[in-house]
């Protein structure tokens, strides 16, 4: 096999584990009851649209305020639920993050229910506040709640499309939508990948800064070997929010998120196979796998794990390309042999590059892709050249891939927790 697709395990992850276990805090818990009346949009307060904007649509204040006394990264402002402030309810903020929140827009009730989701109070509290009944109709209870069952609630892996109406109807009482709760990427990504290239990962353990080598070696456990041979760490088999804590800051530190993470990292290996949805759906089938052959620990494997690159169909390059792979990595090849030191750069298909002929991203045309809506994806959408064969590295390395259309803004409702296994 080129690559590792394997079956997952199954220890899930929840939207609600990202949070560490409900933040102890020694400030007086202020109690909110929220009111019994909802509005027309279903929500129990309104919406702070400025919240879902991308970070560089925010006027200069509003983002210096977000970043220096919120904590916020263009990154995590762009993904709901990354940021450490986020994981905090209105009592755990300090006087300074209340009144920065406050400049932003925040109240305490929008900060509690489309922020923080009412993570930080403990079950008894929830009930306090009129929220317990939302989250029991979502599978939840004490025993979940607390960490001490085995597992998590079964609509902890679904996608919004595929929760029943009572229970978006539950969400939305809790703040959710769509948009935040399948994790909606804000990211610019202009490139045919589904989600931003993070570039800085194609760089070989000997030309990286020494900065990068310690957060890489101190907090994620590479190695020289590792590094370099992409998808051999250990660190790579975990899903970006099932990472261990520091394992994840370091991650962020070096330019991942959960998004870029899962997909060009784990290549969504660690999902159950019922987290597979639409556009994530149509490329693991079309690369022959089906729930039998996924869960099976055997070591079946479909015929695509057996073929190189070049070998696979247009619909089969597709369907890795929505999974992150390219030629390279596909192929299991060390960064070593497809970087140019010369330039100073990796010499694979970059994400300003357009998009191959021979990758048919037309079969994603009902399902849509990456947060395109259906319909809107093939050549209308991208810039097509004919395919590079074997010479690819070297036309790359000559300016031969010219830049596609940059207006592209490809969003992905992807990683939320829920779908996140190890």
């Amino acid at each position: 096999m080129k690559k590792s697709l394997a079956p997952p395990s199954k220890a899930a992850i929840t939207i609600l584990a990202s949070r560490a276990i409900s933040i102890s805090t020694s400030i007086a818990v202020l109690t909110l009851t929220l009111p019994a009346t909802t509005l027309a949009s279903g929500f129990p307060y309104a919406e702070p649209a400025f919240r879902y904007m991308p970070f560089a649509k925010l006027d200069t204040t509003s983002q210096n305020i977000a970043m220096e006394k919120l904590g916020y990264m263009e990154t995590t402002w762009n993904n709901h639920g990354l940021a450490p402030i986020e994981r905090k309810g209105w009592p755990a903020l300090t006087s300074n993050e209340r009144d920065a929140a406050l400049q932003l827009g925040f109240t305490q009730g929008t900060w509690d229910c489309f922020i923080n989701h009412y993570e930080h109070y403990s079950w008894e509290e929830l009930a306090d506040m009129n929220v317990q009944e939302h989250f029991s109709k979502l599978g939840w209870d004490e025993s979940y709640w607390n960490q001490e069952a085995e597992g998590v609630p079964y609509t902890e892996a679904r996608w919004w499309d595929q929760l029943t109406s009572n229970e978006k109807d539950a969400a939305n009482k809790l703040c959710y939508f769509e948009a935040n709760w399948d994790k909606l990427d804000m990211n610019s990504n202009g490139s045919f990948f589904p989600h931003p290239m993070p570039n800085f990962r194609y760089v070989p353990w000997d030309e990286l800064s020494y900065v990068t080598r310690n957060i890489a070696s101190g907090m994620l456990n590479y190695t020289q070997a590792t590094w370099d041979g992409l998808g051999s760490a250990v660190v790579e088999k975990n899903t970006f929010l099932n990472l261990q804590p520091v394992q994840r800051e370091g991650a962020l530190e070096l330019g991942f998120y959960t998004h870029t993470w899962d997909c060009f990292m784990n290549h969504y290996q660690s999902y159950y196979w019922s987290s597979f949805h639409e556009d994530l759906k149509v490329a693991v089938t079309t690369l022959g796998w089906d729930e039998d052959l996924w869960s099976d620990v055997s070591g079946a494997v479909p015929d695509s794990e057996n073929k190189m690159w070049d070998d696979l169909t247009p619909n089969e390059k597709a369907a890795a390309t929505r999974l992150c792979y390219f030629k390279e990595i596909w192929d299991g090849e060390d960064v070593v042999q497809w970087y140019d030191y010369d330039m100073g750069k990796n010499t694979a298909v970059t994400a300003d590059g357009p998009l191959p002929k021979d990758i048919n991203l037309e079969i994603f045309q009902e399902t849509g892709y990456a947060g395109k809506e259906p319909g809107s994806v093939g050549g209308e959408t991208y810039t097509a050249v004919d395919t590079v064969k074997s010479d690819a590295k070297s036309n790359a390395a000559d300016g031969k891939y010219e830049l596609a259309s940059s207006s592209v803004l490809l969003m992905m409702a992807v990683s939320m927790g829920a779908f996140l296994f190890v």
